[in-house]
Protein backbone atom coordinates (compact mmCIF):
# COMPACT_ATOMS: atom_id res chain seq x y z
CA UNK A 1 0.00 0.00 0.00
CA UNK A 2 1.12 3.23 -0.68
CA UNK A 3 2.21 5.92 1.65
CA UNK A 4 -0.95 8.62 2.41
CA UNK A 5 -0.05 12.01 1.09
CA UNK A 6 -0.75 14.53 4.12
CA UNK A 7 -4.32 16.56 3.44
CA UNK A 8 -4.45 20.03 4.67
CA UNK A 9 -7.51 21.81 3.47
CA UNK A 10 -7.25 25.37 2.26
CA UNK A 11 -8.86 27.98 4.43
CA UNK A 12 -8.80 31.83 4.74
CA UNK A 13 -5.35 33.04 6.25
CA UNK A 14 -6.98 36.06 8.03
CA UNK A 15 -9.89 36.28 9.51
CA UNK A 16 -11.76 39.22 10.75
CA UNK A 17 -14.25 39.96 13.71
CA UNK A 18 -16.05 42.38 12.38
CA UNK A 19 -17.39 44.34 15.75
CA UNK A 20 -19.82 47.04 16.48
CA UNK A 21 -16.92 49.59 17.03
CA UNK A 22 -17.15 49.18 13.18
CA UNK A 23 -20.07 51.03 12.51
CA UNK A 24 -20.41 53.36 15.27
CA UNK A 25 -19.01 56.21 13.37
CA UNK A 26 -22.04 55.31 10.97
CA UNK A 27 -24.61 56.25 14.11
CA UNK A 28 -25.31 52.17 14.10
CA UNK A 29 -25.74 51.56 17.87
CA UNK A 30 -23.56 49.80 20.19
CA UNK A 31 -25.10 47.33 22.54
CA UNK A 32 -24.00 49.75 25.11
CA UNK A 33 -26.27 52.37 23.44
CA UNK A 34 -28.65 50.39 22.94
CA UNK A 35 -29.22 49.40 26.69
CA UNK A 36 -28.79 53.46 27.50
CA UNK A 37 -31.78 54.02 25.36
CA UNK A 38 -34.05 51.20 26.23
CA UNK A 39 -33.27 52.99 29.74
CA UNK A 40 -34.16 56.21 28.69
CA UNK A 41 -37.05 54.91 27.04
CA UNK A 42 -38.39 52.95 30.06
CA UNK A 43 -37.81 54.97 33.31
CA UNK A 44 -38.60 58.16 31.74
CA UNK A 45 -42.65 58.87 32.81
CA UNK A 46 -44.11 60.56 29.79
CA UNK A 47 -43.89 58.32 26.49
CA UNK A 48 -43.69 61.03 24.03
CA UNK A 49 -41.44 62.53 26.50
CA UNK A 50 -39.03 59.73 26.45
CA UNK A 51 -39.15 58.88 22.88
CA UNK A 52 -38.15 62.62 22.18
CA UNK A 53 -35.10 62.42 24.45
CA UNK A 54 -34.00 58.60 23.41
CA UNK A 55 -33.89 59.06 19.87
CA UNK A 56 -33.86 62.63 18.90
CA UNK A 57 -32.40 61.88 15.33
CA UNK A 58 -35.35 60.20 14.23
CA UNK A 59 -37.84 62.12 11.80
CA UNK A 60 -41.11 64.05 13.50
CA UNK A 61 -43.09 61.13 12.08
CA UNK A 62 -41.01 57.97 13.38
CA UNK A 63 -40.87 59.52 16.84
CA UNK A 64 -44.62 59.72 16.66
CA UNK A 65 -44.93 56.67 15.70
CA UNK A 66 -42.69 54.74 18.15
CA UNK A 67 -44.14 56.79 20.93
CA UNK A 68 -48.00 55.18 19.71
CA UNK A 69 -46.31 51.79 19.33
CA UNK A 70 -45.40 52.05 23.03
CA UNK A 71 -48.52 52.97 24.34
CA UNK A 72 -50.43 50.52 22.66
CA UNK A 73 -48.33 47.67 23.87
CA UNK A 74 -47.68 48.97 27.44
CA UNK A 75 -50.35 47.52 29.27
CA UNK A 76 -50.47 50.24 32.00
CA UNK A 77 -50.60 52.96 29.39
CA UNK A 78 -53.19 55.30 30.17
CA UNK A 79 -53.43 56.63 26.18
CA UNK A 80 -56.23 55.75 24.12
CA UNK A 81 -55.70 52.98 21.78
CA UNK A 82 -57.94 54.46 19.36
CA UNK A 83 -54.73 57.09 19.36
CA UNK A 84 -52.40 54.85 18.36
CA UNK A 85 -54.13 53.09 16.10
CA UNK A 86 -54.78 55.77 14.18
CA UNK A 87 -50.89 56.91 14.70
CA UNK A 88 -49.88 54.01 13.23
CA UNK A 89 -52.40 53.37 10.90
CA UNK A 90 -53.58 50.37 11.52
CA UNK A 91 -56.77 48.56 11.92
CA UNK A 92 -58.15 46.99 15.77
CA UNK A 93 -57.25 43.62 14.74
CA UNK A 94 -53.76 44.42 13.58
CA UNK A 95 -53.62 46.24 17.19
CA UNK A 96 -54.88 43.17 19.38
CA UNK A 97 -52.53 41.39 17.32
CA UNK A 98 -49.05 43.76 18.31
CA UNK A 99 -50.35 43.70 21.89
CA UNK A 100 -50.85 39.74 21.96
CA UNK A 101 -47.26 39.52 20.60
CA UNK A 102 -45.27 42.47 22.80
CA UNK A 103 -45.62 43.29 26.22
CA UNK A 104 -43.41 46.63 26.73
CA UNK A 105 -45.09 47.02 30.71
CA UNK A 106 -43.04 43.53 31.24
CA UNK A 107 -39.88 44.84 29.47
CA UNK A 108 -40.03 48.01 32.37
CA UNK A 109 -40.31 45.78 34.95
CA UNK A 110 -38.03 43.41 34.54
CA UNK A 111 -35.58 46.48 34.06
CA UNK A 112 -36.28 47.31 37.48
CA UNK A 113 -34.54 44.28 38.84
CA UNK A 114 -31.69 44.50 37.15
CA UNK A 115 -28.31 45.58 38.29
CA UNK A 116 -28.31 49.69 37.69
CA UNK A 117 -24.78 51.50 38.58
CA UNK A 118 -24.68 55.14 38.62
CA UNK A 119 -22.26 55.57 35.74
CA UNK A 120 -24.12 53.44 33.04
CA UNK A 121 -27.23 52.85 34.02
CA UNK A 122 -28.05 49.13 33.59
CA UNK A 123 -26.62 46.83 30.96
CA UNK A 124 -28.79 45.66 28.18
CA UNK A 125 -26.97 41.83 28.67
CA UNK A 126 -28.12 41.65 32.63
CA UNK A 127 -31.84 42.54 31.09
CA UNK A 128 -31.44 39.44 28.57
CA UNK A 129 -30.13 36.91 31.29
CA UNK A 130 -32.66 37.83 33.84
CA UNK A 131 -35.03 37.40 31.20
CA UNK A 132 -33.64 34.19 29.37
CA UNK A 133 -32.99 32.38 33.40
CA UNK A 134 -36.85 32.91 34.29
CA UNK A 135 -38.12 31.79 30.53
CA UNK A 136 -35.47 28.59 30.43
CA UNK A 137 -37.08 27.57 34.24
CA UNK A 138 -40.28 28.25 33.34
CA UNK A 139 -40.78 30.68 36.35
CA UNK A 140 -42.42 33.97 35.99
CA UNK A 141 -40.85 37.15 38.23
CA UNK A 142 -42.34 39.07 41.00
CA UNK A 143 -41.83 42.49 41.11
CA UNK A 144 -42.90 44.81 43.99
CA UNK A 145 -46.03 42.68 44.16
CA UNK A 146 -47.09 42.46 40.69
CA UNK A 147 -46.40 39.32 39.35
CA UNK A 148 -45.10 38.86 35.40
CA UNK A 149 -45.59 35.56 33.96
CA UNK A 150 -43.63 33.36 31.73
CA UNK A 151 -46.14 34.48 28.57
CA UNK A 152 -45.43 38.18 29.68
CA UNK A 153 -41.91 36.95 29.53
CA UNK A 154 -41.81 35.84 26.89
CA UNK A 155 -43.60 38.59 25.11
CA UNK A 156 -40.63 41.19 26.63
CA UNK A 157 -37.90 39.29 25.38
CA UNK A 158 -39.58 39.38 21.52
CA UNK A 159 -40.08 43.53 22.49
CA UNK A 160 -36.73 43.85 23.16
CA UNK A 161 -35.67 42.16 20.11
CA UNK A 162 -38.06 44.60 17.86
CA UNK A 163 -37.17 47.35 19.39
CA UNK A 164 -33.42 46.73 19.06
CA UNK A 165 -34.36 46.49 15.37
CA UNK A 166 -35.88 49.52 15.52
CA UNK A 167 -33.72 51.85 16.76
CA UNK A 168 -30.84 50.19 13.90
CA UNK A 169 -33.15 50.94 11.37
CA UNK A 170 -33.66 54.23 12.74
CA UNK A 171 -29.58 54.56 12.82
CA UNK A 172 -29.89 53.62 8.85
CA UNK A 173 -32.50 55.97 8.15
CA UNK A 174 -30.42 58.82 10.04
CA UNK A 175 -27.09 57.77 7.93
CA UNK A 176 -28.80 58.15 5.24
CA UNK A 177 -30.07 61.66 5.50
CA UNK A 178 -27.33 63.21 7.68
CA UNK A 179 -24.33 64.70 5.20
CA UNK A 180 -21.47 64.04 7.21
CA UNK A 181 -22.06 60.48 8.05
CA UNK A 182 -23.23 59.92 4.52
CA UNK A 183 -19.91 61.08 3.92
CA UNK A 184 -17.91 58.05 6.05
CA UNK A 185 -20.28 55.59 4.48
CA UNK A 186 -18.64 56.69 1.41
CA UNK A 187 -15.17 55.82 2.48
CA UNK A 188 -16.39 52.70 4.03
CA UNK A 189 -17.58 51.93 0.36
CA UNK A 190 -14.46 52.84 -0.77
CA UNK A 191 -13.12 49.91 1.64
CA UNK A 192 -15.24 47.50 -0.06
CA UNK A 193 -14.32 48.33 -3.26
CA UNK A 194 -10.32 48.13 -2.53
CA UNK A 195 -10.80 44.86 -0.57
CA UNK A 196 -12.81 43.57 -4.08
CA UNK A 197 -10.09 44.85 -6.12
CA UNK A 198 -7.27 42.73 -4.06
CA UNK A 199 -9.02 39.84 -4.42
CA UNK A 200 -9.07 40.46 -8.09
CA UNK A 201 -5.65 40.59 -8.15
CA UNK A 202 -4.85 37.58 -5.75
CA UNK A 203 -6.95 35.21 -8.29
CA UNK A 204 -4.98 36.53 -10.99
CA UNK A 205 -1.47 35.90 -9.10
CA UNK A 206 -2.83 32.84 -8.06
CA UNK A 207 -3.87 31.55 -11.58
CA UNK A 208 -1.16 33.08 -13.15
CA UNK A 209 1.07 30.33 -10.68
CA UNK A 210 -0.75 27.39 -12.01
CA UNK A 211 -3.08 26.82 -9.40
CA UNK A 212 -6.01 24.48 -10.51
CA UNK A 213 -9.28 26.67 -10.80
CA UNK A 214 -11.46 24.17 -9.25
CA UNK A 215 -8.98 24.00 -5.81
CA UNK A 216 -9.65 25.47 -2.69
CA UNK A 217 -6.32 27.46 -3.11
CA UNK A 218 -7.69 29.37 -6.21
CA UNK A 219 -11.22 30.56 -5.45
CA UNK A 220 -11.51 31.20 -1.95
CA UNK A 221 -10.22 34.50 -0.74
CA UNK A 222 -7.30 34.99 1.72
CA UNK A 223 -9.69 36.71 4.22
CA UNK A 224 -13.22 35.99 6.06
CA UNK A 225 -15.23 37.82 7.89
CA UNK A 226 -16.89 37.34 10.83
CA UNK A 227 -19.96 40.18 11.52
CA UNK A 228 -20.77 40.21 15.04
CA UNK A 229 -23.20 42.92 14.47
CA UNK A 230 -26.68 42.36 13.03
CA UNK A 231 -26.81 44.73 10.56
CA UNK A 232 -26.06 43.77 6.65
CA UNK A 233 -24.03 46.94 6.22
CA UNK A 234 -20.51 45.52 5.25
CA UNK A 235 -22.09 42.19 3.60
CA UNK A 236 -24.01 45.11 1.26
CA UNK A 237 -21.23 47.18 0.71
CA UNK A 238 -19.25 44.07 -0.47
CA UNK A 239 -21.98 43.05 -2.55
CA UNK A 240 -22.05 46.25 -4.40
CA UNK A 241 -18.61 46.21 -4.93
CA UNK A 242 -18.73 42.86 -6.42
CA UNK A 243 -21.40 43.26 -8.49
CA UNK A 244 -19.62 46.41 -9.71
CA UNK A 245 -16.80 44.58 -10.49
CA UNK A 246 -18.82 41.61 -11.96
CA UNK A 247 -20.60 43.80 -14.47
CA UNK A 248 -17.73 46.30 -15.98
CA UNK A 249 -16.03 45.44 -19.10
CA UNK A 250 -12.83 43.87 -19.29
CA UNK A 251 -12.87 41.85 -15.94
CA UNK A 252 -9.41 39.71 -15.95
CA UNK A 253 -9.68 36.36 -17.97
CA UNK A 254 -7.87 33.45 -16.33
CA UNK A 255 -7.88 29.28 -16.68
CA UNK A 256 -7.32 27.45 -20.48
CA UNK A 257 -8.96 28.82 -22.35
CA UNK A 258 -9.40 32.14 -20.57
CA UNK A 259 -12.53 33.19 -19.50
CA UNK A 260 -14.06 36.44 -16.88
CA UNK A 261 -13.24 35.88 -13.53
CA UNK A 262 -16.19 36.80 -11.27
CA UNK A 263 -16.57 37.60 -7.42
CA UNK A 264 -18.56 36.69 -5.50
CA UNK A 265 -19.60 35.94 -1.41
CA UNK A 266 -20.37 32.58 0.32
CA UNK A 267 -22.31 33.02 3.33
CA UNK A 268 -21.72 29.77 4.19
CA UNK A 269 -25.57 28.33 4.35
CA UNK A 270 -27.49 27.69 1.51
CA UNK A 271 -29.81 30.53 2.44
CA UNK A 272 -32.46 32.01 0.07
CA UNK A 273 -32.03 35.49 -0.59
CA UNK A 274 -34.74 37.84 -1.79
CA UNK A 275 -33.84 38.99 -5.51
CA UNK A 276 -32.84 42.49 -4.83
CA UNK A 277 -34.32 43.34 -8.10
CA UNK A 278 -37.05 42.11 -8.72
CA UNK A 279 -40.81 41.53 -9.58
CA UNK A 280 -42.19 39.13 -6.90
CA UNK A 281 -40.54 37.67 -3.62
CA UNK A 282 -38.82 34.94 -5.39
CA UNK A 283 -35.08 33.74 -4.46
CA UNK A 284 -31.75 33.82 -6.06
CA UNK A 285 -28.97 31.79 -4.33
CA UNK A 286 -25.38 33.22 -3.00
CA UNK A 287 -22.65 31.56 -4.65
CA UNK A 288 -21.43 28.08 -2.55
CA UNK A 289 -18.31 25.80 -2.69
CA UNK A 290 -20.39 22.99 -4.77
CA UNK A 291 -21.19 25.73 -7.50
CA UNK A 292 -18.04 27.07 -7.60
CA UNK A 293 -16.01 23.43 -8.28
CA UNK A 294 -18.46 23.05 -11.21
CA UNK A 295 -18.02 26.42 -12.58
CA UNK A 296 -14.41 26.49 -12.62
CA UNK A 297 -13.76 23.02 -13.96
CA UNK A 298 -11.55 23.84 -16.90
CA UNK A 299 -12.93 21.02 -19.26
CA UNK A 300 -16.50 23.00 -19.76
CA UNK A 301 -16.80 26.58 -20.57
CA UNK A 302 -18.96 27.85 -18.55
CA UNK A 303 -18.59 31.48 -19.78
CA UNK A 304 -16.72 32.91 -16.11
CA UNK A 305 -14.45 31.63 -13.48
CA UNK A 306 -15.61 32.37 -9.65
CA UNK A 307 -13.37 32.83 -6.78
CA UNK A 308 -15.47 33.58 -3.01
CA UNK A 309 -15.15 35.11 0.23
CA UNK A 310 -16.51 33.60 3.20
CA UNK A 311 -18.89 35.89 5.35
CA UNK A 312 -20.44 34.51 8.85
CA UNK A 313 -23.43 35.62 10.62
CA UNK A 314 -22.75 33.43 13.87
CA UNK A 315 -25.58 36.12 15.88
CA UNK A 316 -27.84 35.98 12.88
CA UNK A 317 -28.87 39.32 10.77
CA UNK A 318 -31.77 41.92 10.63
CA UNK A 319 -31.95 40.36 7.39
CA UNK A 320 -32.83 37.03 8.33
CA UNK A 321 -36.26 36.16 8.86
CA UNK A 322 -37.27 32.13 9.57
CA UNK A 323 -40.83 30.88 8.48
CA UNK A 324 -43.20 30.38 10.97
CA UNK A 325 -43.87 27.30 8.28
CA UNK A 326 -41.35 25.73 6.91
CA UNK A 327 -38.55 26.77 9.23
CA UNK A 328 -36.84 27.89 5.92
CA UNK A 329 -34.35 31.10 6.40
CA UNK A 330 -34.83 33.97 3.72
CA UNK A 331 -32.52 37.01 3.91
CA UNK A 332 -34.25 40.47 2.72
CA UNK A 333 -31.39 42.92 1.35
CA UNK A 334 -33.86 45.48 -0.34
CA UNK A 335 -35.08 46.59 -3.46
CA UNK A 336 -32.08 47.78 -5.51
CA UNK A 337 -28.89 47.52 -6.13
CA UNK A 338 -26.81 50.58 -4.40
CA UNK A 339 -24.76 50.99 -1.61
CA UNK A 340 -27.18 53.70 -0.23
CA UNK A 341 -30.04 51.69 -0.98
CA UNK A 342 -32.88 53.44 1.79
CA UNK A 343 -34.60 49.75 1.54
CA UNK A 344 -31.56 47.79 2.82
CA UNK A 345 -33.30 46.78 6.32
CA UNK A 346 -36.36 44.98 6.30
CA UNK A 347 -39.89 46.74 6.30
CA UNK A 348 -40.56 47.66 10.01
CA UNK A 349 -43.69 47.75 12.28
CA UNK A 350 -43.64 51.15 12.45
CA UNK A 351 -45.18 52.50 8.90
CA UNK A 352 -42.58 55.39 8.55
CA UNK A 353 -39.90 52.61 8.37
CA UNK A 354 -41.66 50.69 5.75
CA UNK A 355 -40.97 50.78 2.37
CA UNK A 356 -44.42 49.75 1.54
CA UNK A 357 -43.50 48.16 -1.29
CA UNK A 358 -45.68 44.38 -1.55
CA UNK A 359 -44.13 42.56 -4.63
CA UNK A 360 -47.27 39.80 -4.28
CA UNK A 361 -51.20 39.37 -3.82
CA UNK A 362 -50.07 38.25 -0.42
CA UNK A 363 -47.88 40.65 0.89
CA UNK A 364 -50.20 43.65 -0.29
CA UNK A 365 -53.13 42.11 1.76
CA UNK A 366 -50.57 42.29 4.70
CA UNK A 367 -49.79 45.41 4.37
CA UNK A 368 -53.14 46.71 3.80
CA UNK A 369 -53.97 45.35 7.34
CA UNK A 370 -51.43 47.04 9.00
CA UNK A 371 -48.84 44.74 8.47
CA UNK A 372 -46.42 46.87 7.85
CA UNK A 373 -43.22 44.83 7.63
CA UNK A 374 -44.45 41.50 6.13
CA UNK A 375 -41.93 39.93 3.66
CA UNK A 376 -43.00 36.43 1.81
CA UNK A 377 -41.16 33.62 2.23
CA UNK A 378 -39.07 32.74 -0.96
CA UNK A 379 -39.76 29.08 -0.15
CA UNK A 380 -43.38 28.77 0.59
CA UNK A 381 -44.71 32.13 0.34
CA UNK A 382 -45.82 32.30 3.81
CA UNK A 383 -45.76 35.81 5.31
CA UNK A 384 -43.26 36.76 7.83
CA UNK A 385 -43.03 39.38 10.50
CA UNK A 386 -40.31 41.25 12.60
CA UNK A 387 -41.13 38.43 15.27
CA UNK A 388 -39.71 36.23 12.66
CA UNK A 389 -36.28 37.82 12.36
CA UNK A 390 -33.31 35.71 13.61
CA UNK A 391 -31.09 37.19 15.86
CA UNK A 392 -29.14 35.75 18.71
CA UNK A 393 -28.04 38.07 21.88
CA UNK A 394 -25.21 37.74 23.74
CA UNK A 395 -26.25 36.23 27.06
CA UNK A 396 -24.93 33.10 29.34
CA UNK A 397 -28.22 31.01 28.80
CA UNK A 398 -27.87 29.95 25.14
CA UNK A 399 -31.38 29.11 23.54
CA UNK A 400 -32.04 26.62 20.83
CA UNK A 401 -30.64 27.60 17.85
CA UNK A 402 -32.04 27.16 14.48
CA UNK A 403 -29.86 24.77 12.14
CA UNK A 404 -29.10 27.17 10.00
CA UNK A 405 -27.35 29.37 12.67
CA UNK A 406 -25.45 26.45 13.89
CA UNK A 407 -24.18 25.66 10.16
CA UNK A 408 -22.71 29.13 10.15
CA UNK A 409 -21.18 28.89 13.08
CA UNK A 410 -19.51 25.15 12.24
CA UNK A 411 -18.38 26.40 9.01
CA UNK A 412 -16.41 29.61 11.27
CA UNK A 413 -15.59 27.35 13.92
CA UNK A 414 -12.89 25.84 11.03
CA UNK A 415 -12.11 29.00 9.75
CA UNK A 416 -10.85 30.82 13.27
CA UNK A 417 -9.03 27.43 13.73
CA UNK A 418 -7.07 27.62 10.74
CA UNK A 419 -6.71 31.35 10.26
CA UNK A 420 -2.83 32.46 10.49
CA UNK A 421 -3.89 36.10 11.26
CA UNK A 422 -6.76 37.08 13.36
CA UNK A 423 -8.22 40.82 13.63
CA UNK A 424 -10.63 42.32 16.26
CA UNK A 425 -12.10 45.71 14.21
CA UNK A 426 -14.44 46.68 17.14
CA UNK A 427 -14.93 43.83 18.90
CA UNK A 428 -14.08 43.81 22.38
CA UNK A 429 -14.15 39.91 22.44
CA UNK A 430 -16.50 40.29 25.63
CA UNK A 431 -16.09 37.46 28.22
CA UNK A 432 -19.76 35.80 28.06
CA UNK A 433 -19.09 35.46 23.92
CA UNK A 434 -19.18 31.80 22.76
CA UNK A 435 -16.38 33.12 20.69
CA UNK A 436 -13.91 32.99 23.89
CA UNK A 437 -14.30 29.21 23.58
CA UNK A 438 -13.42 28.70 19.81
CA UNK A 439 -10.86 31.56 19.93
CA UNK A 440 -8.89 29.24 22.85
CA UNK A 441 -8.62 26.23 20.02
CA UNK A 442 -7.15 28.43 17.69
CA UNK A 443 -4.15 29.08 20.51
CA UNK A 444 -3.23 25.65 19.22
CA UNK A 445 -1.81 26.85 16.17
CA UNK A 446 1.41 28.26 16.97
CA UNK A 447 2.27 32.06 15.46
CA UNK A 448 -1.41 32.69 15.28
CA UNK A 449 -1.25 36.95 14.78
CA UNK A 450 -3.42 39.10 15.98
CA UNK A 451 -4.52 42.54 14.87
CA UNK A 452 -6.95 44.82 17.93
CA UNK A 453 -8.72 47.71 16.33
CA UNK A 454 -9.96 49.80 18.52
CA UNK A 455 -10.80 53.56 19.57
CA UNK A 456 -8.70 56.18 22.12
CA UNK A 457 -9.02 59.31 22.02
CA UNK A 458 -5.11 59.78 22.56
CA UNK A 459 -4.32 57.05 20.40
CA UNK A 460 -2.00 58.25 17.06
CA UNK A 461 -2.29 56.82 13.74
CA UNK A 462 -0.15 53.85 13.65
CA UNK A 463 0.04 50.03 14.76
CA UNK A 464 1.97 49.48 18.31
CA UNK A 465 3.91 46.93 18.50
CA UNK A 466 5.89 44.92 21.31
CA UNK A 467 7.26 46.67 23.80
CA UNK A 468 5.88 49.81 22.99
CA UNK A 469 2.10 48.02 22.77
CA UNK A 470 2.90 46.83 25.95
CA UNK A 471 3.95 50.52 27.53
CA UNK A 472 1.02 51.63 26.32
CA UNK A 473 -1.11 48.89 27.47
CA UNK A 474 -0.02 50.19 31.11
CA UNK A 475 0.16 53.45 31.05
CA UNK A 476 -3.31 53.88 30.18
CA UNK A 477 -6.98 52.27 30.57
CA UNK A 478 -9.79 52.41 28.25
CA UNK A 479 -11.72 49.94 26.76
CA UNK A 480 -9.35 48.84 24.01
CA UNK A 481 -6.56 48.14 25.99
CA UNK A 482 -8.96 46.12 28.04
CA UNK A 483 -9.63 44.50 24.73
CA UNK A 484 -5.70 44.34 23.71
CA UNK A 485 -5.24 42.66 27.34
CA UNK A 486 -7.77 40.16 26.83
CA UNK A 487 -6.40 39.06 23.48
CA UNK A 488 -2.80 38.94 24.78
CA UNK A 489 -3.78 36.49 27.32
CA UNK A 490 -5.37 34.31 25.09
CA UNK A 491 -2.42 34.37 21.92
CA UNK A 492 0.43 35.70 23.61
CA UNK A 493 1.86 39.61 24.15
CA UNK A 494 4.30 38.71 21.41
CA UNK A 495 1.46 38.02 18.84
CA UNK A 496 -0.46 41.24 19.42
CA UNK A 497 -0.73 44.67 17.34
CA UNK A 498 -3.13 47.21 18.31
CA UNK A 499 -4.23 50.27 16.08
CA UNK A 500 -6.05 53.10 18.38
CA UNK A 501 -7.53 55.27 15.99
CA UNK A 502 -10.46 53.33 15.17
CA UNK A 503 -12.75 53.31 12.14
CA UNK A 504 -12.32 54.37 9.40
CA UNK A 505 -9.00 55.85 10.09
CA UNK A 506 -7.44 52.22 10.32
CA UNK A 507 -8.19 52.63 6.15
CA UNK A 508 -7.35 56.01 5.03
CA UNK A 509 -5.35 58.44 4.52
CA UNK A 510 -5.53 62.38 3.79
CA UNK A 511 -9.65 61.69 4.26
CA UNK A 512 -9.64 58.55 1.52
CA UNK A 513 -9.40 54.96 1.71
CA UNK A 514 -6.02 53.85 0.99
CA UNK A 515 -4.71 50.74 -0.23
CA UNK A 516 -1.78 50.64 1.51
CA UNK A 517 -3.32 50.89 4.54
CA UNK A 518 -5.50 48.44 4.08
CA UNK A 519 -3.09 45.97 3.25
CA UNK A 520 -1.12 47.07 6.23
CA UNK A 521 -4.28 46.04 8.28
CA UNK A 522 -4.55 42.70 6.40
CA UNK A 523 -1.37 41.35 6.08
CA UNK A 524 -0.33 38.43 8.59
CA UNK A 525 2.36 40.85 9.93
Amino acid sequence: MSENEKYHPYWPETVIFWGAGTTEPLKIKTTKELGRTVQVLAETGDTRVSVNQAIPEASGPVRSEFAALLELIDASGSGSDHEAMRTLSIPEPRARQLQTLYDWHAVKRVIERCPHNSADGFSLDDLYNLLDLHIQTHKGIEVDGEFVTIDRLIAARRTLTMLTQLLHAIGYAELLHDPEIRVKFQRYHDFARMLTHRMSDEGVRRAADKVPLEHRQFYLFSYAVISMNWDPLLLWLILNAQKDMNDAPGAPEVGNPPQPMKLFSDLAHFIAVRKVEGSTPSAWYPMNETAVQQLNDEAYSSGRRVRIGKFYFPHGCHGFRQCPKCGKLTFYLGDEWRADSPSLFPPQILPSLSSRHPRSFEEKKAMDAGIFDAVQCASCGTITETHHTVIEMQTGFKIHQPSFIQEIQNDMKVAIENARHIIFAGYSLPNDDFADRLMLSARRKKHVRCSVIGFDHEADDRWLYGAELNRYCHSTYSSFTDTLKRVASIFGEENVRGYGAGFPGVFMHHGKADARKIENMMRVW
